[in-house]
């Protein structure tokens, strides 16, 4: 049984360390170059859902690349390098004829362009061209740019290219593509690129409450969204504030952060999903989106000094340091971050996901950089 109160853990480079060794392992077992969707451990009740390493996902093996290549900078690993370089070559090869990227697991049917799964492979064809210089990440990242912009309206909202794998629909947590946008057209010269993240931050902007809550911000459960979603959206509107000098942006983020700071427990744990007055929906926390609003709090720190920005953010990663499995000898297992805490929680149930790794690799990178700026 897990226990219920863990005991805080200080985030160091053995965690980071563990988790990049992990998603190594996730890209080697999918064969392609694309990283695996995660690890199950064993079968949820009443399903035929496979047990062992799944499929790579095009989603997020889009958005580990920037996480390689961070590492790879931080770390002076040329591995992490090369496998980024492979996850684009791979993103690039499945890349459908309009420029979009398909959602869902690779080879899930119906296989269709989505606007959040392109705008989260945008990220790594950025990274990957800045990174590189190689022509064919800046053609992939134009094309993918390009897409999104002809399923975008002029309030922000994307009114086609929605996901077959969740509820359709406009999102908030679409800010995150707006910031994929935004860095991409800085990258590549399209200001054009820069004006649709614009009005994609003021859709976001619109669905936030006075309380700091957003509205249209879940997967399919919109009264009830997933720290998950919270931390897509604050991520997305935190980016955006910063590269767009968008102040309103960074207001709304603070907002937010500052009302989730007393709803995280002394020992770090968070509810995994919250109603619109802030009360939880879930007793289990969504790792995923905890190690995000982490990382937030952490960036957050480092532009404003808040000190308690600093505690929320070392608490809420503390927390996911604590779920960590380190079992040498469980290549599935070692150094991922589960859906769920605990792990038969209702997000991700009995799996290690390569995204709650990614991000949890991300705010531990973050912590580091906050930890020299005390």
């Amino acid at each position: 049984m897990e226990r219920a109160r863990p005991e805080p853990v200080k985030p160091h480079e053995g965690h980071l360390h563990s988790a990049i060794s992990w998603i190594k392992r996730a890209q080697d077992a999918s064969g392609s170059g694309g990283v695996s969707w995660g690890y199950r451990m064993r079968r949820p009740v009443r399903t035929a859902l496979p047990v062992g390493w799944i499929a790579p996902y095009p989603e997020t093996t889009g958005y580990i690349i920037p996480t390689m290549l961070r590492y790879a900078g931080l770390c002076n690993d040329a591995e992490s390098l090369e496998r980024a370089r492979s996850m684009g070559l791979w993103e690039m090869q499945i890349q459908l004829h309009d420029g979009g990227i398909q959602g869902g697991i690779y080879g899930a049917q119906p296989v269709a362009s989505s606007t959040f799964v392109t705008g989260q492979v945008l990220f790594g064809f950025t990274a990957g061209y800045v990174r590189f210089s190689d022509p064919r990440f800046r053609a992939a990242a134009l094309r993918a740019g390009e897409w999104l912009l002809s399923c975008l309206d002029e309030g922000g909202r994307f009114t086609r290219g929605y996901s077959h794998f969740c509820a359709p629909g406009a999102k908030a947590y679409e800010a995150r593509t707006g910031l994929a946008l935004a860095a991409a057209g800085e990258v590549v010269g399209r200001d054009d690129f820069g004006a649709a993240a614009s009005r994609m931050a003021n859709y976001a902007l619109r669905c936030q409450r006075e309380n700091g809550w957003f509205d249209e911000n879940d997967l399919d459960r919109h009264e009830a969204p997933l720290t998950h979603t919270i931390g897509y959206v604050l991520e997305g509107l935190h980016g955006l504030g910063i590269r767009l000098g968008r102040a309103d942006c960074l207001a709304a983020v603070d907002q937010t952060l500052t009302t989730i700071v007393p709803l995280i427990r002394d020992d770090g744990f968070l509810a995994g999903r919250w109603y619109r007055d802030w009360t939880p929906a879930a007793d289990w926390a969504c790792l995923t989106g905890s190690a995000q609003i982490a990382g937030v709090f952490l960036r957050r720190y480092c532009e404003t000094r808040n000190a308690v920005y600093f505690d929320a953010g070392r608490k809420l990663l503390g927390f996911v340091c604590f779920t960590q499995d380190l079992k040498p000898g469980f290549p599935g297992i070692d150094g991922g971050i589960r859906g769920s805490y605990p792990v038969q929680g209702n997000y991700g149930q009995w799996c290690v996901l390569n995204w709650a790794t990614k991000f949890f690799a991300d705010s531990v990178m973050d912590y580091l950089a906050a930890s020299t700026t005390t």
